[in-house]
């Protein structure tokens, strides 16, 4: 049944405001699309709350009215995955940009508490002043929300501090799909957050109330079960003193396998392995800076980078330095070629700050990536199958997580957006690539668009069956974000009465 747009309107506007809420045809076709080859619906409206009760409020009547709710965090219009196109006909977008406070720093405790609007590029100057440093995926960029990227379990960049897949993530206060409200974690405690934070409560530990730890299920969830209105976050102390390294070589396992020693006896914080392009796309802007830089490295480079902090902080550069050249010396890694690089401040201006527009562009203007997890043995395999698929420029981003126990893989494809035939040539690339890659067991952990259909297939349909039922009792009228992941209303009923009728057969 088709909604009412003016009732609809009505309802928003006593919400929010009429000043806070558009139908603006310009507008609404932007939010209809982004950077994926995902083709979605134009939202009837968009609306922008600022207060959590506004949030309940309306996916209370999104229920009563039988509407679909897309959640964004940002205004940033650099959006590349589909995973905030609008599903249906009968949707509005839900923008969080205007809850954009940073509610609490907390230095003793290494935590800050932000809103879903804080984005990386207000963020991280704020933190700087107090000494404080997030953990940071490499190089993000300015406009993303802070909570999103950790939501969606991007990568960060430091190994020996991702203790967890859900790290930096720490407490939450997420509004489900039914209009209800619920904290996690400490959070989740008795008395009002103001109460808690007198009694001493920093709201660092995640886990629970009781054996139940619901922000599990909300991260990954593409804003398909609940919206969260705010969150904590893990944090570092800026160090003193940064050393960079760089080597280089033809081949990648030599690298591969110094890097995981150096996590193994965490001897550096940041590190990562980019192919040569990558790294000049990191480190250059413009297209013919990168391609001269590209052609002067070897194809894979290896970047860490080790820390002090305090008065003490030359003399660990110093130890560390040293346990580095005895690891050299004793595993062999003595004609791995050294650095050629002139200045390493731009390294650390990578790892450090925000960029203004996504790194991965700058060479042609436009990418998409192919990434997934991969257990150390397998890397190779995957960067094998992908190169004898495609052969033309690529980059490679490589990144141990959790304690180098596991690794994200990335391959970015780059294409110049205006050649019209070279786009259907990587669409089809892209679509035949991550099925490959999937059939050969790579982990597509977070699946958009495309990928969702295609995991979702290979997996055992109890997986599917699972997610449907922890769908239902937290968004039981498919009101937020219908369609991504397995959370597609015909694939559910088929998938429901496949089940009924195995039950009705062993009985």
């Amino acid at each position: 049944m088709k909604i009412n747009e003016d009732t609809l309107y009505h309802s928003l506007s006593k919400i929010c405001g009429s000043k806070n809420i558009s139908n603006n045809p310009v507008l609404l076709e932007d939010y209809s699309f982004d950077k994926s080859f995902l083709i979605g619906s134009k939202p009837k409206f968009i609306v922008w709350p600022n207060k959590v009760q506004q949030i309940i409020k309306i996916l209370k009547i999104a229920n009563q009215m039988n509407f679909s709710v897309v959640p964004i965090s940002s205004n940033s219009k650099f959006r590349h995955h589909g995973d905030t196109i609008p599903r249906k006909e009968d949707s509005i977008i839900m923008n969080l940009s205007k809850m954009n406070r940073i509610l609490s720093v907390d230095r003793k405790n290494r935590v800050v508490k932000i809103e879903p609007g804080v984005n990386f590029a207000s963020l991280i100057p704020i933190l700087k002043k107090k000494g404080l440093k997030l953990l940071l995926p490499l190089y993000p960029t300015g406009t993303k929300s802070v909570i999103t990227s950790a939501l969606e379990r991007e990568p960060i960049i430091i190994p020996r501090y991702h203790w967890d897949s859900s790290d930096p993530l720490l407490c939450i206060e997420v509004v489900f799909g039914t209009g209800d409200l619920f904290r996690t974690g400490t959070a989740a405690g008795s008395g009002s957050i103001k109460q808690q934070r007198k009694k001493g409560l920093a709201h660092v530990n995640p886990m629970g109330p009781t054996q139940f730890s619901p922000y599990r299920v909300i991260q990954g969830a593409q804003g398909s079960l609940g919206i969260v209105s705010w969150a904590t976050l893990k944090l570092e102390l800026i160090p003193t003193l940064q050393k960079v390294f760089h080597y280089q070589s033809n081949n990648i396992e030599e690298l591969l396998d110094f890097q995981q020693k150096l996590v193994k006896y965490r001897l550096c914080d940041e590190t990562f392995i980019l192919n040569n392009l990558n790294l000049a796309c990191l480190l250059k802007e413009k297209k013919e800076e990168i391609k001269k830089f590209s052609d002067a490295l070897s194809k894979w480079n290896l970047v860490f980078i080790i820390s002090g902090r305090g008065e003490l902080a030359k003399d660990k550069l110093d130890y560390l330095d040293g346990d580095i050249n005895d690891l050299i010396e004793t595993s062999n890694f003595e004609h791995l070629e050294k650095s050629n690089l002139n200045n390493f401040d731009d390294i650390l201006k990578c790892v450090n700050i925000s960029t203004l527009e996504p790194w991965r562009a700058r060479y042609k203007g436009q990418y998409q990536d192919i990434f997934f997890i991969s257990n150390f043995k397998n890397i190779l395999k995957y960067i094998l199958m992908v190169e004898s698929k495609y052969n033309d420029e690529m980059g490679v981003y490589i990144q141990p997580i959790n304690q180098g126990s596991s690794y994200h893989c990335e391959f970015d494809l780059f294409y110049d957006p205006i050649e019209k035939i070279r786009i259907k040539e990587i669409k089809r690339l892209f679509l035949e690539i991550s099925s490959d890659l999937m059939d050969s067991g790579a982990f597509f952990n977070r699946p958009y668009g495309f990928w969702a259909k295609e995991m979702y297939a290979r997996h055992d349909k109890q997986t599917s069956l699972a997610l449907k039922k922890v769908k239902d009792i937290f968004d039981p009228n498919n009101v937020l974000n219908p369609g991504v992941l397995c959370f597609d209303d015909k694939l559910k009923r088929i998938l429901l009465n496949k089940e009924k009728n195995k039950r009705n057969q062993d009985e």
